[in-house]
């Protein structure tokens, strides 16, 4: 299971996301195979993980919540809110946000939203 959760969000990353990101264009198909993994994902994580707990692992955030956290948050590069639609895991996303401190939560995922700030890094830095 882990693995095939870890294999979609790679695939989705690498099809889709990154591209995205990059300012490249991404195929209807390709973008629809990406989401139908993402969102089969994002079912796994709620219906065999967090299911009626506080947090993925107990009802103590613990360093999987962190993790996740981070994945789920990735789409926002691109505007996509994944959790839009899933008050399940919408609520569990804003225990880890409290639990972790607001401040730092949102300092550490100020820059998924800056996706233009980031293709321009990146672009500059392929040419040193």
């Amino acid at each position: 299971m882990r693995k095939t959760m870890i294999d979609q969000t790679v695939n989705c990353y690498l099809q889709t996301l990154f591209p995205a990101i990059m300012g490249s264009e991404v195929s209807k198909e390709k973008m629809d195979m990406a989401l139908e993994d993402l969102r089969q994902s994002l079912d796994l994580l709620e219906e065999k993980f967090l299911q009626d707990k506080l947090f993925l692992i107990s009802n103590k955030i613990s360093l999987a919540d962190v993790l996740a956290v981070v994945e789920v948050m990735q789409p926002l590069a691109v505007a996509l809110d994944v959790l839009e639609g899933r008050p399940k895991l919408s609520a569990w996303r804003d225990r880890v946000k409290k639990e972790l401190g607001e401040k730092l939560f949102e300092e550490a995922h100020e820059r998924i939203g800056d996706s233009k700030g980031l293709q321009q890094k990146m672009q500059n830095n392929k040419y040193q």
